[in-house]
């Protein structure tokens, strides 16, 4: 099992008892989408990148790498708890600058983002002002975050598109 990258800084809302596929290895912290066929969740895969159809079925980030079980009489389904709003530290997976309220989009593995190719039908979040910016000589505005590919941490706030499994 992998150390997970990303960091949860405040939990906003969470969905308890979400099915998950454990022959599919996740970890904590990594982007989830729906699979309605199989109505379990699922990690994002690297062909997930930049995909509005994936987008689509995002859900939010894992907040636990092994499942409880659970269910009805001898039925037992393992099951996670899923972050679905929050302040998400993740990797950069492009060299892209990134401002404050810049849209993104998944990356290659679940716990990358990337801001090339982010646009309305494939935006899984936008770049949180909480990101260290750094300011220009007379400490006025912010420039923004130029990235390192797979180096740079950068703070989103996630903003699922599949809210079917939530209140909000």
């Amino acid at each position: 099992m992998s150390i997970p990258l990303n960091v949860i800084k405040t939990e906003k809302e969470r969905v308890s008892g979400v099915p998950v596929n454990v022959a599919t290895p996740f970890n904590s912290g990594d982007m989830m989408k729906w699979d309605a066929a199989n109505q379990v969740a699922t990690p994002i895969v690297a062909g997930d990148a930049a995909s509005a159809a994936a987008a689509a079925l995002f859900i939010g980030v894992s907040n636990d790498t092994n499942p409880m079980r659970g269910g009805i009489g001898n039925v037992s389904i393992p099951r996670i708890a899923i972050i679905t709003r929050a302040l998400v530290q993740f990797v950069a997976d492009d060299n892209a600058v990134y401002n404050p309220g810049d849209a993104v989009t998944f990356g290659a593995d679940p716990q990358k983002i990337r801001h090339a190719a982010a646009s309305g039908t494939n935006v899984i979040g936008y770049v949180a002002p909480e990101n260290f910016f750094p300011m220009n000589a007379g400490g006025t505005a912010a420039v923004g975050i130029t990235a390192v590919a797979g180096v740079t941490p950068i703070q989103i706030n996630l903003r699922p598109q599949y809210t079917q499994l939530t209140t909000i």
